[in-house]
């Protein structure tokens, strides 16, 4: 019996999700496409009817896991500075879901083609419009809180030194404070 239109969508819904959290956390290379499905608990051979290659589930990955972290937000309605002192925390550093491939992929994705580079501009894109519309700050502002934040994350988890590491998120996260709120945002 074929699959209905809604199993197609839940499935498909399965595998970004694995595929997000996996990406995220260890990236592009040392994910395989067996990793994803059976982290979704699915076989290999469902992957194909979704995605031509693990290139294209990775740029859609990345897209995907960016809008469920706004989905979250949103259906929270967290404020500018509850979303500040979330993302620049010890538990955004060190989560395995709800990372922010923006931060945990931004070395990861300097390796990898146009395609998976314009999904990730795509979303970067997408926090500067965010920070700019909330903050009611210029674009540059929302681009260097954007710097200061992903930066911040992807530095302090660099390092093995925790206290340098919660230095970093500090530091990170005191600044971007002062660019989007102190400054005239919320």
């Amino acid at each position: 019996m074929p699959w209905s239109p809604e199993q197609k969508i839940q499935t498909r819904e399965k595998i970004l999700h694995s595929a997000a959290r996996l990406f995220t956390r260890n990236g592009f290379e040392k994910v395989s496409i067996n990793d994803v499905m059976q982290q979704a608990g699915l076989t290999r051979g469902a992957f194909y009817k979704h995605f031509a290659s693990k290139s294209e589930l990775y740029s859609e990955a990345i897209v995907y896991g960016a809008r469920k972290v706004v989905a979250e937000r949103k259906s929270r309605a967290i404020d500018m500075k509850s979303v500040l002192e979330a993302y620049l925390s010890r538990d955004h550093v060190e989560a395995v879901d709800g990372a922010c491939p923006l931060a945990f992929l931004v070395s990861d994705i300097a390796q990898q083609g146009n395609i998976d580079q314009k999904a990730y501009q795509q979303v970067l894109e997408g926090l500067i419009d965010i920070l700019t519309k909330e903050s009611g700050q210029s674009e540059d502002t929302a681009l260097l809180s954007s710097i200061l934040m992903i930066g911040g994350v992807a530095l302090a988890r660099a390092v093995n030194d925790e206290s340098l590491s919660d230095r970093i998120l500090s530091v990170a996260r005191n600044e971007t404070r002062k660019q989007l709120i102190e400054n005239g945002g919320e």
